[in-house]
């Protein structure tokens, strides 16, 4: 079986160079085997990635879909010509044998979608250590232990409700056939409907905890970027459950629905928590002692206090904005 390496990148050249390099001279599957297809949603000139990468099986295309990811993600799909697609966040580094394995485990098992264990790169945990805000990144941002997933096998399989998209793999016919990711979704959501979606045609979604990818997004370790994406990213969960209702079942949603009578006591001081730090004045404050508590080198430990107050508002800000839209 060949695969189809599906990057959607825009304006982050220098990162994307890096995912390129591990996919040509660190991974271990021969080229013939594999494409490499990324599409452009950005403004940056990738023509010269062909002088630094000058192989047949590197193709660079212009997003023609919606902006955005899945648009983004689809069009790269429309000039796949292998039987295995394996989508790629731009700041993902592969392993050596990590496209090795998900063909063999899509040649072993039938009717899944596949995602692996995505962890901080070692460049971004060096950068991130270096303040209060990454440091807090790497504690909270990203909680690769098995949690409610179901073991499927003895090699470090199991069967998850959500696969994220940085690294999802699906035969090309399965994608087909149970639709494209929806591009009116919006950023945050449309890889969780695209799983929804999945789930409903039989598609069993796996997690491979033995297959590691490195996130190299050290671009986004600074505060307000982190929280832009909070807000907005939020807005495709709304989405979500708007098409699929049974995902207001998951704590997103009801953690941040208006106060019910019906709400447990822990629910309720959770979403009074949320509103009072959506108030612009209060959450402005918040993030200038935020900001400044940085500067003045303040402890983690009350820092990471301001960080969390500053999710909670920034997250509920976005699920109301979307929650009126619809």
């Amino acid at each position: 079986m060949k695969i189809s390496i599906l990057i959607p990148t825009k304006n982050r050249l220098s990162i994307l160079k890096e995912t390129l390099h591990n996919i040509y001279y660190v991974n271990k599957l021969p080229k013939e085997d594999f494409e490499v297809i990324v599409s452009n949603d950005g403004n940056d000139d990738l023509s010269l990635l062909y002088n630094e990468f000058p192989f047949d099986n590197l193709k660079i295309v212009k997003n023609t879909h919606k902006p955005g990811a899945a648009g983004n993600r689809n069009n790269a799909a429309d000039y796949a010509q292998y039987d295995l697609l394996q989508f790629l966040d731009d700041d993902i580094l592969i392993t050596d044998n990590f496209l090795k394995r998900v063909i063999y485990w899509h040649n072993e098992l039938e009717n899944i979608s596949l995602c692996s264990k995505l962890i901080f790169s070692k460049k971004v945990k060096e950068i991130a250590n270096k303040t209060s805000f990454g440091r807090y990144m790497i504690k909270h941002e990203y909680n690769n232990e098995i949690n409610d997933f179901t073991s499927l096998n003895d090699n470090g399989l199991y069967v998850s409700k959500w696969l994220h998209g940085s690294s999802l793999s699906i035969k090309r016919l399965t994608f087909i056939n149970i639709g494209t990711f929806n591009e009116e979704i919006g950023f945050g959501g449309e890889e969780g409907e695209l799983c929804c979606r999945a789930q409903l045609n039989g598609i069993s979604l796996v997690y491979d905890a033995k297959n590691i990818i490195y996130h190299n997004d050290i671009d986004r370790l600074i505060l307000d970027n982190w929280l832009k994406r909070q807000t907005t990213g939020i807005n495709g969960a709304i989405r979500i459950c708007k098409l699929h209702p049974e995902g207001q079942n998951h704590p997103t949603w009801y953690t941040n629905t208006p106060i019910k009578a019906s709400d447990n006591w822990n629910v309720k001081i959770l979403k009074l928590k949320k509103i009072f730090c959506s108030f612009p004045p209060v959450y402005n404050f918040i993030h200038f002692l935020a900001i400044y508590g940085e500067k003045i080198k303040l402890p983690d430990s009350f820092l990471f206090r301001l960080y969390n107050a500053l999710w909670l508002g920034a997250t509920y800000r976005g699920f109301r904005q979307a929650y009126k839209e619809i």
